[in-house]
């Protein structure tokens, strides 16, 4: 393991009700996410294979990324996995002191009832996004105590899963079948519940997991912007045995969530973040599966990336029907 992602995980605390968010109203809440539609990044709105660009990120640019990317396409309902709690945090930063590749994240919602006949669709303003996802060693904050090593699991979950038909796992696979989305087994996201369900802020009803520590990193919320747009700050995240890189996602509209999904990245940027650290310090993913071969991956889902000097900027449009 890379020394700075082990010394970070020393360093876990738990900030679900102080520091990084805890419970608002609604009103409070959209108050609170000032800034969405302009960053002090920087980014050139191009391919993934973009140059790097010295440039000054502006809203412009964000919203030039978010145009060149698939627009008026539906979002994909996906598994929730097993890794998911209320964090019930509003913060555009959700890095803590987690080490890797900056990556800032454009997101866009998008009500689909109608689109235009350039192809664009009515933006969805007000709107909480929360993301969450691994750090750069494939483990989730909530669930590092008790790890098993992911590489000996074989069953799609990185270290610090719920353990299957155990606390906070359940044993329970979500509809799709055995093989399919969702499923057991390599590739798989296996869902498992505490039995106890939100009832934050944004959040109200869905069914949690069992943490087995006080981490917070790498989750939190936005709300949308007049141009329908959340912004977060985080690292690239890592990857964990049976399962392609991704970021988990979900859409909340009055604290109703309206959509479940993951998002993904292109294998070839996968493999330039890769072959930097810390992420190289976690050696075996050429065995691991990939974007074709994972059972949950959609192309709906795949990220359009810009690099930028300091990272990357990714961005997508999330199309709903509202």
């Amino acid at each position: 393991m890379n020394k700075d992602v082990e010394k970070s995980r020393l360093r876990i605390s738990r900030r679900r009700a102080l520091a990084v968010g805890g419970t608002v109203s609604l009103g409070g809440l959209i108050a609170a996410c000032t800034g969405n539609g302009s960053s002090s990044t920087s980014a050139s709105a191009t391919s993934t294979a973009a140059a790097s660009s010295a440039a000054t990120t502006s809203a412009d640019t964000v919203s030039a990324l978010l145009d060149q990317a698939p627009q008026c396409v539906m979002a994909v309902e996906e598994t929730q996995g097993p890794y998911w709690f209320d964090v019930d945090s509003i913060r555009s930063d959700i890095r803590e002191d987690r080490p890797g590749t900056k990556l800032q994240l454009a997101l866009r919602v998008q009500d689909l009832t109608n689109c235009s006949a350039d192809g664009s669709a009515a933006v969805v303003s007000n709107a909480v996004v929360e993301i969450w996802h691994c750090d750069a060693g494939g483990v989730y904050s909530g669930f590092e105590s008790g790890s098993r090593a992911a590489d000996l699991s074989g069953n799609g979950a990185p270290a610090g899963a719920p353990p299957v038909g155990g606390p906070g796992g359940g044993g329970q696979l979500p509809a799709g079948g055995p093989g399919g989305p969702g499923a057991g087994g390599p590739g798989g996201d296996m869902s498992g519940g505490s039995g106890e369900t939100s009832d934050g802020s944004y959040s109200v009803g869905d069914s949690e997991a069992a943490t087995t520590d006080d981490g917070t990193y790498l989750r939190g919320a936005q709300t949308t912007d007049a141009n329908g747009i959340a912004q977060f700050t985080t690292i690239f995240p890592g990857w964990y045995t049976g399962r392609t890189t991704h970021i988990h996602l979900k859409v909340h509209i009055d604290k109703k969530t309206v959509l479940t999904t993951q998002l993904f990245f292109d294998e070839a940027l996968l493999d330039e973040v890769y072959a930097t650290a810390p992420y190289s310090d976690h050696t075996g993913r050429e065995n691991n599966v990939n974007n074709s071969t994972d059972s949950i991956y959609d192309a709906a889902g795949l990220l359009t990336v810009a690099e930028q000097s300091d990272g990357y900027l990714a961005a997508i449009n999330l199309g709903i029907d509202v």
